[in-house]
């Protein structure tokens, strides 16, 4: 019996393009998109931001009213992405990274239109949906309708301080419940092969994901080729790209790597962390391995992803499910055009692996990605105090003894 594949393609981007997209931080999969983040934190000495942490963005799925809602998502620092409805599901795809989904008050009361919502957010579901429409429209019934479609909020379109409320709180509520990856490979590709899916995976539910490349894989090819396909790939995955440049194949697993390795988690304070198994035949994986264990002890969850030179001895026990983004994963490790001839970026192996692996998930998952657990600890909660919580004096303590009480 033959297994059952997704239809996939190999990406197609010309060294031109990669080369354009990568300058302007915008060419993702054939989509052209702006990327931003705070460029004020000082990056350490010998590592290059070469690609900024996306804004949020919002969908805008129907005709309204646009006069307050452009400049107010434009002051909050969240781009927006406008198309018709017949363009708006193939383009959408690679738009991983949006929070907000606005839409009109005819769409709830469409079943047509309620289809391709459910369609839209499946593609993001920490989405929160925003109905905009006048006052005097919201009746109980258009409220109620709005509620069966999974809308979570209604706001004026006409009332400037009503669209910034409903915006900030979703923005921050997404700070708040968002994971911060961060993702260690010793050379270009290594993270995206070993786990592109569960970094799409983690951007589709609204994580902030982050990637240091500790070379720029000389070796394997030519070097400012490398750079561009590493730039052009983060830029479609949602991620922000951290380039050192220690020497390829002769990576160290001592000080300098540490404090490179620690200095970008001081940045990105990860609460979960990706990396090389110990459990490899190339000696800068290993390098790579034991650095990032001196240099991420402070993070909760650590996982080591399986490379292709990976050992017998890798013995995973932690299996993600990739099945909505196993599509993109090949698309994405296609960008690697300089390594095309490498047989384990061919397609089929690449679903053939994720296929092998989602044994261990059978019957719920179809595609899945290895790791093995380093660490996993509970997170602490780092929400502030509530003005409930944070007003309370502490209980008076009693001295047993002047009450005649023995202890």
């Amino acid at each position: 019996m033959v297994a059952e594949t997704p239809h996939v393609r190999r990406n197609q981007m010309t060294r031109g393009e990669l080369a354009d997209g990568a300058a302007s931080g915008q060419v993702s999969a054939g989509l052209h998109r702006q990327s931003g983040g705070d460029h004020t934190v000082s990056v350490p000495a010998g590592v290059e931001l070469r690609v900024a942490a996306p804004q949020p963005m919002a969908l805008l799925l129907d005709q309204f009213d646009r006069t307050l809602l452009v400049p107010t998502l434009d002051r909050l620092g969240c781009t927006h992405f406008d198309r018709p409805e017949a363009e708006l599901l193939g383009e959408a795809q690679p738009l991983n990274n949006f929070e907000l989904i606005f839409i009109g008050a005819a769409r709830v009361s469409d079943d047509e239109g309620i289809h391709t919502l459910r369609e839209v957010l499946a593609l993001n579901p920490s989405a929160t949906i925003i109905l905009l429409c006048r006052k005097e429209l919201m009746t109980p019934p258009l409220l109620v309708a709005a509620m069966q479609a999974g809308v979570s909020d209604v706001a004026d379109c006409r009332d400037a301080i009503a669209l910034s409320t409903s915006i900030e709180r979703v923005l921050r509520k997404a700070d708040t419940r968002a994971e911060r990856v961060l993702a260690i490979g010793a050379h270009p590709d290594d993270v995206e092969i070993g786990c592109g899916g569960t970094l799409l995976d983690h951007r589709r539910r609204g994580d902030l994901v982050s990637v240091l490349t500790l070379s720029r894989g000389a070796v394997g090819g030519d070097q400012s080729e490398r750079i561009l396909e590493s730039t052009a790939t983060a830029v479609s995955m949602g991620a922000q790209l951290f380039l050192a440049d220690l020497p390829d194949t002769c990576v160290d697993p001592g000080v300098e790597t540490i404090r490179t390795i620690e200095e970008i988690v001081r940045m990105v304070d990860p609460t979960v962390i990706y990396v090389h198994s110990k459990n490899d035949n190339h000696q800068d994986h290993r390098a790579v391995h034991i650095a990032a264990m001196s240099a991420t002890r402070g993070v909760p969850q650590v996982f080591a992803f399986q490379s292709p030179s990976a050992t017998n001895d890798f013995a995973p026990t932690r299996f993600v499910a990739i099945d909505e983004v196993i599509v993109r994963k090949v698309e994405v490790l296609g960008i690697f055009e300089s390594q095309r001839h490498r047989s384990y970026l061919e397609p089929e192996m690449v679903i053939a692996s994720a296929r092998y692996w989602a044994r261990n998930l059978a019957p719920r998952a179809r595609y899945a990605e290895p790791f093995e657990i380093l660490r996993s600890m509970t997170r602490t909660p780092t929400q502030p105090p509530t003005s409930s919580t944070s007003s309370l004096k502490p209980a008076p303590v009693v001295n047993i003894h002047r009450l005649g009480v023995e202890a």
